[in-house]
């Protein structure tokens, strides 16, 4: 019975965000409202709270598989980049590093605007999942800028940790501008990152 119940509340969990995933894309996240997700999910709306915390919430759940993947893929990279000593331009490993998570950002203006107030989300567990998503993301660009200037690919007497936090400043002002328009297209967007990482690193 109880397997039964668990296999209906992730069914109609499923059912809320793929309502929520196609509002969205039909319509913009700002023109859809719970009421219309409850509707085309046919639960109730009080159902849509009981699995969400709310728009925000759902938001951010309709990105969680894609921060979980682009996570497991950074790992990777930068993995791949301390098992070879060959690889020491820093400017290019760390933009490759960067290009994913600005695609993602750059696809989806009303996620990238979570991701500028994220210290004012409501506490919750898909805000959660999504707070640490973007810690590990950082936490791995640190530890890429660590295997780098191991091998001497910084600049002399950089500290790793100030050039860290360099690299996510001008990664969130990368993301700000495109997201303000002052950054029109991906190539623009590179090309700035290109050029700031350059004069940082």
């Amino acid at each position: 019975m109880a397997g039964r119940r668990q296999q209906r509340t992730v069914e109609t969990h499923r059912r809320i965000l793929e309502a929520a995933q196609e509002l969205v894309a039909e319509q913009s996240f700002e023109a859809t409202s719970v009421e219309a997700i409850a509707m085309r999910a046919g639960v109730a709306k009080a159902t849509v709270f009981a699995h969400f915390d709310g728009k925000t919430s759902l938001l951010i759940a309709l990105h969680l598989s894609q921060l979980e993947a682009l996570a497991t893929d950074l790992r990777q990279t930068v993995d791949a980049l301390a098992a070879d000593p060959q690889r020491n331009d820093a400017c290019k490993e760390i933009l490759a590093l960067l290009s994913p998570w600005l695609a993602l950002y750059r696809e989806d203006p009303d996620f990238a605007r979570l991701l500028l107030i994220q210290s004012t989300l409501k506490d919750g567990p898909h805000t959660r999942q999504f707070i640490e998503a973007c810690s590990g993301m950082e936490a791995e660009i640190r530890r890429a800028l660590s295997v780098l200037a191991e091998r001497g690919a910084l600049r002399p007497g950089a500290e790793v940790t100030v050039l860290t936090q360099g690299v996510m400043a001008f990664y969130y002002h990368v993301i700000v501008g495109f997201n303000l328009c002052h950054i029109t297209d991906e190539i623009q967007q590179t090309e700035l990152m290109q050029g700031l990482l350059a004069r940082l690193l």
